[in-house]
């Protein structure tokens, strides 16, 4: 097949890197907001992130630098342009962390090394929260004003993002013991502030090889809020890709963010919000088994409990 015009920029940006043709060249099936390649030499294999929207990595590299200050370890920036000053759209040519994404890792992981992960991603995320508090809530690069101004603004726009197209999966009962359980938690939403963490350190982005963390990737942007929403993220991202058999893994993240009975039934009620957009997926991709673990799990996560 011949490579696109787009396509052939981004070869002639890795050969620039590499200094030499890549051996291997190929666009990678991850990131859903930029397009991603690998490229390999004989002894080199780069990340080339790229998006015709000049804005998405322009607070990527300044973000990469406050956390690495924090002792986070990610891969090393080799080249970027967010303003379009070599090529027709933003790039960054990242050095490769050695490793898959950690739900690729999972099903073949014991319980000592996914304590051992969870407890170093645990330990960013405190790192991450010691940043200052935010100026409005939501995804932004570090030390950006976000796109809402209260918690619950955001919570109440993500129950109707994740549910538009999958209501009828879910049924009117169970979205009914959602909104009740949200309504439930009314005082405490109100009341969270606009702590940074690392939104989509989830089982993706966390990259591990035989058991062991490797490094951290995709740091576009932070997120301001409440530090329960990202565990309860990976939660639901678990049930769909890997299975519920692998929750220790989320339980352990739980256990080393120091929450307490109240707080882990919060991340319940985050992860049944979070499960539309997946249920959403499941159904356009026809996966009946990941959609019934999900359905399952989200009738788990709406019982009532007194904590």
């Amino acid at each position: 097949m011949t490579e696109s015009r787009f396509e052939s920029r981004i070869r002639r940006l890795a050969a620039e890197t590499l200094g030499s043709e890549p051996q291997d060249f190929r666009r990678m099936t991850f990131g859903h907001r930029n397009v991603v390649y690998r490229a390999k030499s004989d002894d080199r294999s780069i990340i080339l992130r790229t998006n015709e929207d000049f804005a998405v990595m322009r607070g990527t590299a300044a973000n990469m630098e406050d956390l690495r200050e924090l002792g986070i370890p990610m891969p090393r920036l080799l080249a970027f342009d967010t303003e379009g000053g070599s090529y027709p759209f933003a790039y960054m040519v990242l050095e490769e962390i050695p490793g898959r994404d950690l739900r690729d890792e999972l099903e073949d992981m014991t319980q000592a090394q996914m304590t051992a992960v969870a407890e170093r991603i645990a330990a960013y995320q405190k790192q991450a929260a010691r940043l200052p508090r935010g100026a409005g809530y939501g995804w932004v690069p570090i030390g950006h004003a976000g796109p809402f101004q209260t918690w619950p603004d955001l919570i109440r726009a993500d129950r109707e993002n994740h549910f538009r197209d999958s209501a009828e999966i879910v049924g009117e009962q169970r979205l009914a013991r959602l909104d009740e359980r949200l309504e439930r938690l009314a005082v405490y939403l109100a009341a969270v502030e606009p702590v940074c963490f690392l939104d989509d350190l989830t089982i993706k982005n966390v990259i591990v090889e035989q058991g062991e963390l490797r490094g951290i990737v995709d740091f576009d942007v932070v997120c301001y809020g409440d530090p329960l929403y990202w565990i309860a993220l990976t939660q639901t991202a678990i049930v769909c890709d890997v299975g519920e058999h692998r929750l220790f893994y989320a339980d352990e993240l739980c256990r080393a963010m120091d929450l307490d009975e109240a707080q882990r039934e919060i991340v319940n009620v985050y992860a049944a919000l979070f499960a539309g957009s997946f249920l959403e997926t499941c159904r356009a991709n026809g996966d009946a088994e990941a959609e019934r673990r999900l359905l399952d799990q989200l009738d788990d996560w709406l019982e009532k409990r007194d904590v």
